[in-house]
């Protein structure tokens, strides 16, 4: 172990859970060695630090690093001697980092971020459910997430809830929104990092996307993005090595409609493709496979540079905003269909 790279342990005090990573580097490559989460005790952090450092068995040579969104973490750090970084520290090491690397302007999604509470709007939520309930069953639910927020669905219905949340919180964050281009994206949380079936998830990003926009999108499949940005805050040095906890989803393109595309993939030929009104497609390719995309259907032309996932590069013709609408069967009928379709597509991991 390099003295510029001591055995760490990155604790993460969020307003519902507490994370914890234990993490040292082999070669060049940055290992997560160990990691535990335990709800957070709010008034009473210490208790969640002394158990995950206990079930992680760090021992007194390793470094260690608090960062959390709440207070506590930073009187915790204090009252502990050890490293802070504050939230806000961490998110912008991440995004440098990932600016670095290649994927400029990222936003990040967090699905930690969002509370729940008495604007949620039942109708506009109830519209991407499969299943038949009543607001008083939605209202009931968010009423006591708000209460209980590390309360988990354990029904069909309420991971539906959860999902369709996600959709309304997602699409209106204003990163998101205002961004210019290919919008490179990265969605975090523990509802979304730790959910094994990325088709739902997939979905949601396909849904969210106006018409015209594109959206380039990895997953944090181990709820190590924001310790991960404070590990490298603490030391730049980290942000050059390998990690393997973000997975790339694919590309989404929403033509909001009919929508022709040239694609370059740096052969002889180039290829050109179709998409139908309300049609789904996708375009096999790897992470690591580059394709310029030309809109020939746009005035200008207009080029730009995706690589593929999960999903590869997916065509969304369906019209924006999608024609939805909370108790009716037909919408019910369309998201089942949908999320049919989006299973089916998903061939490389």
């Amino acid at each position: 172990m390099s003295e510029s790279f001591p055995k760490t342990l990155i604790v993460d005090i969020g307003r519902s859970w507490t994370k914890a990573f234990l993490v040292s580097v082999d070669k060049n490559n940055l290992i997560i060695e160990k990691r535990q989460s335990l709800p957070t005790s709010t008034g009473d952090t210490p208790l969640s630090y002394s158990e995950l450092v206990k079930s992680l068995k760090a021992g007194s040579e390793t470094k260690v690093i608090l960062t959390g969104s709440l207070a506590e973490a930073e009187d915790l750090a204090k009252s502990l001697s050890v490293v802070f970084v504050s939230e806000e520290a961490a998110k912008k090491a991440l995004g440098s980092y990932l600016d670095n690397h290649g994927f400029k302007k990222p936003v990040v999604l967090d699905a930690g971020d969002y509370s729940y509470s008495a604007n949620t709007k039942v109708g506009s939520l109830g519209a991407f459910l499969t299943t038949e309930v009543s607001e008083v069953d939605i209202e009931n639910y968010f009423g006591n997430k708000s209460l209980h927020p590390r309360a988990v669905p354990i029904s069909q219905a309420e991971l539906e809830f959860e999902e369709a949340f996600l959709r309304l919180s997602f699409a209106s964050n204003r990163e998101f929104l205002n961004a210019r281009g290919v919008v490179n994206t990265v969605i975090t949380g523990s509802f979304i990092s730790l959910a094994p079936n990325k088709a739902k998830l997939g979905l949601i990003i396909a849904d969210i996307l106006f018409a015209g926009r594109v959206a380039q999108v990895k997953v944090d499949t181990k709820l190590f993005a924001h310790s991960f940005g404070a590990l490298v805050a603490h030391n730049p040095k980290f942000g050059d090595l390998e990690t393997d906890f973000l997975q790339d989803l694919g590309a989404f393109i929403s033509f909001g409609g009919k929508g022709r595309v040239m694609l370059d993939w740096g052969y002889t030929e180039n290829q050109e493709l179709s998409i139908v009104e309300n049609e789904i497609a996708l375009v096999p390719t790897s992470a690591h496979q580059e394709v310029k995309v030309t809109f020939l259907d746009s005035k200008n032309k207009e080029k730009i540079t995706l690589s593929g996932g999960v999903f590869g590069i997916m065509l969304d013709g369906r019209l924006k905003p999608l024609r939805l609408a909370f108790g009716r069967a037909e919408s019910r009928e369309a998201v089942k269909g949908w999320a049919t379709a989006i299973a089916k597509l998903g061939v490389i991991e």
